[in-house]
């Protein structure tokens, strides 16, 4: 059986969603999964296309208790790499916008990925809660703080993803 396949996604997937990868990778060995999951990241923007992972990136991420080396190089969203995705995790709205818009050109037998944001699946966020409300802002344009912030607030979410995960899995 071919694995689950999971991507993140953010603007130019050098902060959030490389992150966002590099914590759902360990979360996904850690509950024994790493044979059936595999974990990519993505940007919406091409600006970033080819660079490595942010450093303030990097730092927060050891910080939080990840172990380097984390590889990493940025590349960018189209519509046929899309379309071999099972979940896709947008950090905010926009993304997954711009996401659900690829999907909609999906060719007929095609099937679009589930689109769902990161914190969607945050234990602090309501089902109710709208997605104009649950981003993982980006840190980009602030210090180290910001950074820090940003991975612990993402990890909040690594269990309820996994979850869902397995559920997807058990559906198969």
């Amino acid at each position: 059986m071919s694995p689950f396949r999971v991507l993140t996604v953010c603007t130019g997937n050098v902060c959030r969603s490389p992150a966002a990868a590099v914590m759902l990778r360990e979360a996904i060995l850690e509950a024994g999964l790493a044979d059936r999951i595999e974990v990519g990241s993505a940007g919406t923007s091409w600006e970033a296309e080819g660079m490595p992972m942010d450093e303030r990136t990097e730092l927060a991420l050891i910080r939080a208790g990840y172990t380097r080396p984390f590889e990493h190089t940025a590349q960018t969203i189209h519509l046929t790499e899309l379309l071999t995705w099972d979940l896709v995790l947008p950090m905010t709205i926009e993304h997954a916008q711009l996401l659900r818009r690829m999907a909609e050109q999906a060719p007929e037998g095609k099937d679009a990925p589930e689109i769902a944001l990161w914190r969607r699946f945050d234990p602090k966020t309501s089902a109710e809660t709208p997605e104009t409300e649950i981003a993982v802002d980006d840190p980009w344009y602030e210090g180290q703080g910001a950074f820090n912030r940003t991975v612990v607030q993402m990890q909040r979410s690594l269990l309820a993803i996994i979850a869902h995960v397995q559920d997807a899995l058990s559906a198969r």
